[in-house]
């Protein structure tokens, strides 16, 4: 068996030590203080803009994120639609994205694909071997946001594949292309996915971002606890089932009926609650 040289062991170690030390140093996502100030000061943007309260405001703790926006923590800001649409304030939208910087700086929206891909042009570091996926799991998670009605629960990125091209001098290949996509959860009874592809010049920054949203959407909430004391067996149970499928995703709405509901629609709420706990949905 070859030994090294102590020398060369030493130099080993050095390297070993220094790459966790790096990677330890990385950011693994925002802490509590600052995803609490996020989250305050979204909140103050958004009264400026004229919201109400029923806005639902969700800050971001992705760690590809993170790495990728240090200067950022993003928060999540929904216009529930169900069962009555709430109307967002210009220049938001229904389903919305707040990149708000940790220093000074005015929080910056993103309504849609086309807002997110100018703000991850402007602030997306050049991609590098090995960058190009995260690049990608963090535009797939932050453009989820954008689809979101409150119901949809999306799995982990995947099938990422990289794209390569020679470089000038014809000696090395840099990055040119990197495609993902991210799957609907079908728990809920939502289907679909998004795709998208980020393409790259020859210095490894963005110049373009093509997303495309395939989904399906299950049940929502129309007036389904409103209908668990109908005198009709065949209404009830439709009411029930169509809850049951939005599981957990329904919790938001069925508090709402319920603070507005009688004694008695008041348990027959709390019962369909606990049989969607029981249930694991």
């Amino acid at each position: 068996m070859t030994r090294l040289p102590h020398a060369a062991l030493a130099g080993l170690l050095v390297i070993l030590t220094a790459g966790a030390a790096a990677r330890a140093q990385q950011p693994k996502g925002p802490t509590e203080e600052e995803l609490a100030a996020a989250e305050a000061r979204a909140r103050e943007y958004l009264k400026r803009l004229g919201a109400t309260d029923q806005v639902r405001v969700s800050p971001i703790t992705d760690e590809s994120v993170a790495r990728l926006f240090p200067k950022f923590v993003f928060v999540a800001v929904l216009f529930p639609q169900f069962p009555l649409a709430r109307i967002a304030p210009d220049p938001l939208k229904a389903s919305n994205i707040v990149a708000v910087p940790k220093g000074e700086g005015r929080p910056q929206p993103c309504s849609d694909a086309k807002e997110l891909e100018t703000f991850f042009k402007d602030n997306a570091s050049a991609v590098s071997s090995g960058t190009d996926t995260e690049l990608m799991r963090a535009w797939l998670r932050l453009a989820q946001e954008l689809s979101q009605d409150g119901f949809y629960k999306f799995k982990d990125p995947s099938e990422f594949k990289g794209e390569g091209t020679k470089s000038d001098d014809g000696k090395s290949e840099r990055i040119s292309k990197v495609g993902g996509k991210v799957e609907v959860d079908p728990q809920g009874g939502n289907k679909g996915e998004l795709r998208a592809t980020i393409e790259f010049d020859k210095d490894g920054k963005i110049t373009k971002i093509n997303h495309k949203a395939d989904l399906k959407p299950g049940p929502r909430p129309i007036c389904q606890a409103t209908k668990l004391l109908d005198p009709d067996p065949i209404v009830r149970r439709m009411a029930e089932d169509s809850l049951r499928v939005m599981g957990s995703a329904a919790r938001s709405y069925l508090d709402e009926q319920r603070a507005k509901a009688s004694p008695e629609l008041q348990k027959a709420i709390d019962q369909i609650w606990q049989r969607i706990v029981d249930e694991g949905r």
